[in-house]
């Protein structure tokens, strides 16, 4: 007997998930019964809130149908009590580990778990194009390679442009010298946020988020706090990383070694581990020239308990916002910078070869690849090994919190990027470029790219999401590191000066590294730079 209601849930639903367009005469031919009464069907399931119409033209006469919010819920909760029942039916009990890929009944039936995404009831219009400016990674490119699925959840078109770390941040620098944005969203590293708000570059959030009482405490403290610049938000957090620790498991098992607690135990594993097997490194470094290396000092110097620059202590940990004067004075050329410099040399004797010429994509291959037995890496770029089983890397690597220094407390640098409006566009660009970010920033979105590949969430809700947790410990340890504090903006502090730091500290201790020049040397020219540049900026 055909069931003409089941018919047209169902071929919603599928089309939905599929990101395929769904019109009135498509659904009503899958009913299968005649038009008519097919008709009579769908008008129903939208009288009862189970199905929207979205225009597709100016006009309204054209328009395509899609599932609520309200349906999906129905639906998916229809679908674990089913699976719970054929579990139990197996002999699965609902707390019974042993169920592995399957989850029948158990952690799955808890109402933590968020829907797959719904449409937004008010599309941003066929007529439309929303261009995103971003760079390569996980999350961005989701948002390219399903941009069909998000066209559909958007009632609008999608243009991501992903480009490389450098390349991005001389792009939005480019674009907000222009008469217009070439971009009605972009995609900003944290650390950049001072320079970009300082300069105006990007859109104050404060008085949308007043307006309609945006709701952001679901979002990770330290994500949210690193969108904004002297406490005025400037862009809703889509993909924080954290950098950390990842060493293989089985060689440290193997080699009757304890994860690393310091940095101590660092380079002692990396002594102990270096040519343990044949062509294995004991760690692989991001030592490029540039950007790279400079990233690396920096992080390296919070480790021994120091910030770049003189910023205020604020508790255990140090302040990041309204800062003045002597805040601003480098502190490079000190003892916790001398400690960080005498620490990377000595990790070099044990560094993959290639390490002075690595960026952050190539050390991550390199021990993918199996060819060193530790690396620092990004939360975010972990899913390389943890995805692909075919790496020798492949379910044996450990994380940790970047271990310090001694007397230095553990903490980890945040970074990621936040989207923000360039504010260099008209009202109604604005209006639908805050209306897509909040859409692309919601728990269901998030847990939607982690199921695509993106080893990140700045939201509490979808951290807690039994299917996200599921996908990788990383996850669940990185929202652990927040609740306990070991994520902090510190080590990369977000100052409008923060990519020239960069850069200056990069062409400094490239050179000190391949032994051209002394710590002394290096670390005093690179105090000497950064001084002349905030004084030329008036910071004291």
């Amino acid at each position: 007997m055909v069931d003409p209601r089941w018919n047209l849930i169902s071929f919603t639903l599928r089309r939905h998930y599929e990101g395929k367009l769904i019109t009135n005469t498509s659904l009503a031919l899958a009913a299968e019964v005649p038009y008519g009464t097919a008709i009579r069907r769908i008008n129903e399931l939208l009288d009862e809130g189970l199905l929207l119409k979205r225009a597709r033209s100016r006009t309204g006469k054209s328009y395509s149908l899609h599932p609520t919010a309200k349906l999906i819920e129905i639906f998916e909760k229809f679908a674990f009590q089913l699976k719970s029942h054929i579990g139990n039916t197996f002999g699965f009990s609902s707390d019974d580990t042993a169920a592995g890929d399957f989850y029948f009944g158990g952690s799955y039936m808890k109402p933590s778990i968020l829907p797959f995404p719904s449409v937004m009831e008010e599309g941003i219009g066929y007529d439309r194009v929303i261009r995103i400016l971003s760079p390569s990674d996980p999350t961005f490119k989701s948002l390219s390679d399903f941009s069909s699925n998000l066209n559909e959840f958007c009632g609008g078109r999608l243009e991501v442009i992903n480009l490389s770390l450098d390349e991005l941040h001389e792009e939005i620098i480019l674009n907000s010298q222009r008469a217009e944005s070439n971009y009605d969203i972009i995609a900003l590293d944290i650390p950049w946020l001072g320079e970009l708000a300082e300069s105006g570059s990007v859109l104050p959030l404060g008085e949308m988020i007043a307006e309609e009482k945006y709701r952001y405490s679901d979002f990770h403290s330290t994500a949210w706090k690193g969108s904004g610049y002297n406490s005025e938000p400037y862009a809703l957090p889509i993909q924080p990383t954290a950098e950390l620790l990842f060493y293989r498991t089985d060689l440290f098992e193997e080699a009757g070694l304890a994860p690393p607690e310091s940095t101590d135990d660092v380079l002692a594993a990396a002594q102990a581990l270096h040519r343990f097997a044949p062509q294995l490194s004991g760690i692989v470094m991001n030592y490029g020239p540039g950007t790279p290396v400079g990233h690396t000092f920096i992080q390296t110097q919070a480790d021994f308990g120091s910030p770049i620059i003189q910023l205020p202590r604020l508790g255990k940990d140090f302040k990041v916002s309204d800062l003045k004067n002597e805040s601003y004075r480098p502190q490079i050329d000190s003892e916790a910078g001398h400690r960080s410099a005498e620490f990377l040399l000595e990790l070099l004797e044990y560094a993959h070869p290639e390490s002075l010429a690595c960026n952050w994509d190539r050390r991550i291959k390199l021990f993918s690849e199996g060819q060193a037995a530790m690396t620092y890496g990004w939360s975010i770029r972990a899913r390389v090994f943890e995805f692909d089983e075919s790496c020798p890397a492949h379910g044996n690597v450990g994380y940790r919190p970047h271990p310090p220094g001694p007397g230095a407390r553990t903490v980890s640098p945040i970074g990621g990027f936040s989207l923000a409006i360039p504010a260099n566009q008209s009202d109604d660009r604005i209006r639908k470029a805050w209306k897509m970010m909040k859409y692309l920033t919601s728990p269901e979105l998030m847990k939607w790219y982690a199921q695509n590949g993106s080893l990140s969430s700045p939201r509490f809700s979808t951290s807690a999401d039994p299917e996200v947790r599921a996908l990788s410990k990383i996850i669940v340890q990185l929202d652990d590191m927040e609740k306990n504090g070991q994520l902090q903006l510190w080590p990369r502090p977000p100052i409008p000066e923060f990519n020239d730091i960069v850069q200056i500290i990069g062409e400094e201790i490239h050179p000190m590294l391949k032994g051209d020049v002394s710590i002394d040397r290096a670390l005093k020219n690179a105090q000497k730079r950064v001084d002349s540049l905030m004084r030329s900026h008036g910071r004291y």
